[in-house]
């Protein structure tokens, strides 16, 4: 009865619009003072400081100000000129090289609306220009950019990581291959469709061209080396990797680049404390619910419902469950709710967490660009000028697209496990 009332009254102040953090909130204080157990009232303030008070969660508010120092700096244009130099000449190649602009993007900053906003408005135009078309172009993006969610370090994949408990550095390994498999179905998407409406390659660029492109985007391409170079080589943990980050990204902008001022940079840091404020309240919040559904049995009882069900429909479960959340509420809200419901009951049907972790992640990431609410779907609409129905017409083919993926990454776990396998054993 707590756990129906709970739910009920949450999912109703969602539907009324209410903020995410007070609709968790006003659930989770009305079951507890009302239906119990008895316990003093300075329980739940506890249990909330207590969700923020891990230390992996350091990294998140480090990676998101590293994403918007990123988001409005040059790195972005570097890494489409590099791209566009490498790949362009090729059958499809401009929409390919948007696909790759996108990953690298992601490799960054791990947040897929920063993609749209940085990467968007600089292959937009030249993709109309070849002949790619404005439904096209804009699916693509708004398609591409979802990558950031999954390869590292995405916000997600941390959030994830830290709500059950799953090693961080294994699950962005999963991520990653996830992500890669998606960049090749999606490249062989753009292919697909130039030899379709017969559109012209790109001339070739020049080696030297080439060699001057790389030597412009090799600051821009030293972040996603120090990330990785420094968790896998054992120098950082998640959450030093993401600091180096912040200051790695902030001197390239202000001091190489030269496109962002101290002072820009100091109100993008007020800008960055909004946003991380906003998530560690939603996080605080969760973390008293999922507390307060576990100690009514909440998991278990989910874990005992799926008992006797087959791994393929528990994963075929997990999948309609986020793709559902992620069309309603964002993929950060999404997992610290429901990762830690989930999780017991995926691994009692023998699922690796981590090839869970990927699943989840891809579902909402999909659910970024799907309709009704679907976050990349509004950002579109400013970024392009173009209506709500547009926009999700544009995006339609490509999400048919990532859901034969997600199929793909489900029931196929090798295609996201031998990364974590070969790089950690």
């Amino acid at each position: 009865m707590p756990t129906l009332v709970l739910v009920a009254v949450a999912l109703g102040l969602i539907v009324l619009a209410f903020p995410i953090y007070l609709a968790l909130l006003t659930g989770t204080v009305v079951s507890f003072e009302w239906l119990g157990p008895p316990m003093p009232a300075r329980v739940l303030p506890q249990r909330m400081v207590e969700g923020v008070n891990v230390f992996a969660l350091l990294s998140v508010p480090l990676f998101i100000f590293a994403a918007d120092i990123i988001g409005r700096g040059q790195i972005g244009r570097r890494l489409v000129e590099l791209m566009e130099g490498l790949v362009g000449h090729l059958r499809g190649g401009l929409g390919i090289a948007t696909v790759l602009a996108c990953a690298m993007f992601g490799a960054i900053s791990g947040i897929g609306a920063a993609a749209v906003v940085s990467i968007g408005p600089i292959v937009y135009p030249a993709l109309i220009r070849a002949g790619y078309g404005r439904g096209f172009a804009v699916g693509l993006i708004l398609t591409a950019s979802t990558l950031a969610m999954l390869i590292p370090p995405g916000v997600a994949m941390i959030l994830y990581s830290v709500q059950t408990s799953t090693s961080v550095a294994r699950v962005f390994l999963a991520g990653l291959a996830a992500g890669l498999v998606f960049v090749a179905m999606s490249s062989a998407w753009c292919y697909i469709h130039a030899v379709r409406h017969g559109i012209r390659t790109e001339a070739r660029v020049s080696w030297r061209e080439n060699l001057s492109r790389l030597r412009r985007a090799l600051w821009a391409l030293g972040l996603p080396a120090l990330i990785f170079g420094g968790i896998y080589g054992g120098v950082f943990t998640p959450t030093e990797a993401a600091a180096a980050a912040c200051v790695y990204a902030a001197v390239v902008e202000t001091l190489v680049y030269r496109q962002m001022s101290p002072r820009e940079l100091f109100r993008l840091s007020q800008t960055s404390s909004i946003m991380i404020a906003t998530l560690m309240i939603v996080i605080s919040m969760g973390s008293a619910m999922t507390w307060y559904l576990t100690l009514q049995q909440a998991p278990a009882a989910i874990t005992s419902i799926l008992a006797d069900v087959p791994a393929w429909a528990v994963l075929a479960v997990v999948n309609v469950l986020f793709l559902i959340a992620g069309m309603f509420i964002d993929p950060n809200s999404a997992v610290i709710i429901m990762a830690p419901l989930i999780a017991p009951a995926a691994a009692a049907a023998g699922l690796d967490p981590v090839h869970v972790g990927a699943v989840i992640v891809f579902n909402l990431a999909i659910g970024m660009v799907t309709p009704p609410f679907g976050l990349n779907l509004f950002i579109g609409i400013t970024t392009f000028r173009a209506s709500y129905v547009e926009v999700v017409r544009a995006a339609l083919p490509f999400i048919v697209l990532a859901l034969v993926t997600l199929l793909l990454i489900t029931y196929i776990p090798s295609l996201v496990l031998w990364l974590p396998s070969l790089v950690q054993g």
